[in-house]
């Protein structure tokens, strides 16, 4: 699918790369892998340190962009780094922020539609929770003070 040669232009994080989309016609979403690239050392989430990875964990599902419709969700296996001032640690990724569920680019998008919609009628319109649309809104407020 051509849709991660789009991501990469529009959207490309160093260091990882866009593997594979596929629609999975059940739950109406698209779902991208994203793996790390070959050789990059994952970033330590404490001290933002690069570091040699310990092991990887089970697959996490970040929320997307919407396109055409479609729920986009990311696939990652997080690493853990072996830090050596923290210790052993779970990696940061440039597309989320601690353990949220939507990516950055996703709760900007939301915050912006959420100033001009209701929260109520910004969930609705992207198949999404109020919750999500709140955190999207407090996150963003948060960042810019």
């Amino acid at each position: 699918m051509l849709l991660t040669r789009l991501l990469n232009s529009c959207h490309h994080f160093p260091g990882f790369v866009y593997e594979g989309a596929r629609l999975c016609e059940r739950t109406q979403t698209i779902e991208i892998d994203v793996r790390p690239r070959k050789g990059s050392k994952p970033v330590c989430s404490c001290c933002n340190e690069r570091a040699s990875g310990y092991d990887t964990l089970g697959e996490r599902r970040f929320e997307f962009i919407p396109i055409w419709g479609f729920a986009v969700i990311l696939l990652y296996s997080m690493r853990r780094v072996d830090c050596r001032r923290c210790g052993v640690k779970v990696e940061t990724v440039p597309w989320a922020i601690g353990k949220h569920t939507l990516t950055k680019a996703y709760m900007l998008f939301l915050a912006q539609w959420a100033r001009k919609l209701s929260w109520k009628e910004t969930a609705l319109s992207f198949r999404t929770s109020w919750e999500k649309v709140f955190n999207a809104v407090e996150w963003v407020v948060d960042w810019g003070l």
